[in-house]
Formats: structure tokens, sequence, C-alpha cells
């Protein structure tokens, strides 16, 4: 692994890469990036000409390339081949994303339509088609970095692990670099994105602790009135309060509705979303029932999940637990 490392490395700079102190090896995160020397900066930096664009990758007798018919150089397609072989696609990210789908593939036809309306991943949509291009969908979709207006594959970068209390990656026009850390001994990570951890399991393949609990759609009446609240069910990516209000109806795209590290922001939103739509006299009442129908809908998914032992249903499980768990501080 050390020449393999060594000589991706060298191929990486000599195309304009930056890899600072850094070395690869197992963490409690899996397969990461470490520092070599404790005591010095460690960074890593993918320049725009190396991030290959999600839409030119193909699959060729199991191997990740880029398309002929795209204008990448000759150095630069073969370098992508060589890391996606020894280190990423090639290196177990194949299996592990087959061994996910697969765990997702024979759930029951209930739960499958369970998971979709209240967690809104469509199984059954995911999974069409032929079965290893299903996999490099899924495989691409969760290692993609917005850049621009297109989704990329950012090799080297890309290795570098997921935390839910780590700093986000640093963008400018020439690349993506990891963040700006101090020396360290522990491993090098960043956030992914803003998620909840549900969906970072849908969407990853991973379960981690993330800060935020996010309310199941929902549709509640209220009593001697013909108001609908509705929720769409959205994970949302700040704190901005998204809804349309009529007469009829008050439609939200998602509501937070646990943090065991911010319990008084979820208070704080709630209220102000009523204040926003008329609802102050029903505040509490409404949060009460989004609350519990909230925990009875997970607690029946989960056992639901029980009769399943595979990858996909451990991890699902853990993190409707883990969202349980938060939702029972409130």
């Amino acid at each position: 692994m050390n020449k393999e490392w060594d000589f991706l490395l060298s191929k990486f700079r000599s195309l304009g890469g930056i890899a600072e102190n850094v070395c690869q090896k197992e963490g409690k995160l899996g397969r990461g990036i470490f520092s070599i020397n404790p005591k010095l900066r460690s960074r890593i930096f993918t320049p725009s000409k190396l991030m290959i664009k999600k839409k030119d990758i193909c699959l060729e007798d199991n191997h990740l390339c880029i398309k002929k018919d795209k204008e990448y150089s000759q150095e630069i397609r073969d370098f992508f081949s060589y890391y996606q072989d020894n280190f990423s696609w090639g290196r177990g990210g194949n299996k592990a994303t087959e061994s996910f789908e697969y765990g997702l593939n024979i759930l029951s036809p209930d739960l499958k339509k369970s998971i979709k309306n209240n967690f809104l991943v469509d199984i059954e949509e995911r999974h069409q088609g032929d079965w290893k291009n299903v996999l490099k969908k899924q495989f691409l979709n969760a290692r993609v970095f917005k850049f621009g207006q297109d989704p990329f594959i950012v090799p080297v970068l890309e290795l570098v692990n997921h935390e839910e209390n780590a700093f986000p990656f640093i963008k400018n026009s020439n690349g993506i670099s990891t963040p700006n850390y101090s020396p360290r001994e522990s491993e090098l990570t960043h956030v992914y994105g803003y998620s909840s951890s549900i969906k970072r399991v849908f969407n990853y393949g991973f379960f981690c602790k993330d800060p935020i609990v996010f309310s199941l759609p929902f549709n509640l009446t209220f009593k001697d009135s013909k108001l609908n609240f509705i929720c769409k069910g959205l994970d949302l990516k700040d704190d901005r309060i998204k809804y349309k209000s009529t007469d009829s109806q008050i439609i939200v795209d998602g509501i937070p509705i646990a943090s065991i590290h911010k319990p008084s922001f979820i208070k704080t939103y709630f209220e102000h979303l009523c204040e926003l739509t008329n609802l102050q006299k029903f505040s509490q009442e409404i949060f009460s029932k989004i609350v519990s129908f909230n925990y009875s809908r997970r607690q029946q998914i989960l056992v639901d999940l029980q009769s399943l032992d595979n990858y996909s249903s451990r991890i699902i499980s853990q993190a409707i637990s883990y969202e349980l768990d938060s939702i029972s501080h409130v």
C-alpha cells in the first residue's frame, strides 16, 4: 500500500495537486487520512483540472473510467483510472456500495413503502435499471462535491472522512482543499454537508450522530377548523423558515424537532414559525403532537426492521434509535 500511495501522490502532485504530510491508514471511521508527522500541518488540495464531472464517468468491465468522448488529457485519464482501481471504487468502494444497496433491495414491499412515505427515499425507483449501473450511480452520488453548477468526483480529497463536528472543506475558484487545521495527531476530517442522521444513511451508506433531527412528513388538521398544517419532511440546510400560507393550509418544507446539543434552538425555531403563520396560541399543542407523531412513527419502523439482520438494516436501525433518543430529550 505504501508504494501505491507514494505513486498516487507523485502523479497527483505532478498534475498540480497538493498533498502535504498525509498518509492513509485505518482509524475509528474506517480507512482515512492522517498526518505523517503530527507536529506539522497537513493539507490536501485537488485542483479543478483533476476534478471529474460525474456525468463524464462510465463503468467498463467493472472499472470506473472517464468516457472516451470527453475532453481530458491521457495523463488525467490514466491518473483517474489508477486512483479508482486502487483507492476508491476498486479498493472496496464497489463492494461496500453493493452490500448496502442489496440490503435495501431485499426489504419487504411494506417496509420499502414506509421508508418512501416517511424518509422520502424511493428504493424501487433507486434500483431501476441494470444493477451494475445502479451501484455506479449510488457510489458516485455518495462521493460527489458540488463545484459551480455541476457535481464532481474529487480524487484524493474524497478519501477524507466525514465527521459531524469537523470544519467544512474549503472551496475557491481553483479547486477544493481540506480545512485549515493546526497540526494534529487525530485523523483529518471534514463535514460532507448538512443532513439528518437517517438521511445520511440513505445518501452515504454510513451512520453518524448528526446534531439535528427533522420531522417526518405529516398533515395535521385542527379541530373546529378547515386549516391544514402540512410538513414536507425535508432536511433543512440552514435556519431559514421556508413556508407557504393560505386561508386553508400552511405548508412548510421541514421542521427541526430535536437537538441534543442545541435544545433551545428547536423551541425558538418553532415559536418563530408559529408567529409567522399566526399559530401562536396553538404552538405548544402543535409541537407536542408533532413530536409524539415522529416518535411513534419511528418506533414502528424500528420494530419492522427487527426481523432483518444485514448491514443496511443495522445502520438504518442505528440511525432511527439515535433519533428516537434525541426526540426523547425534547
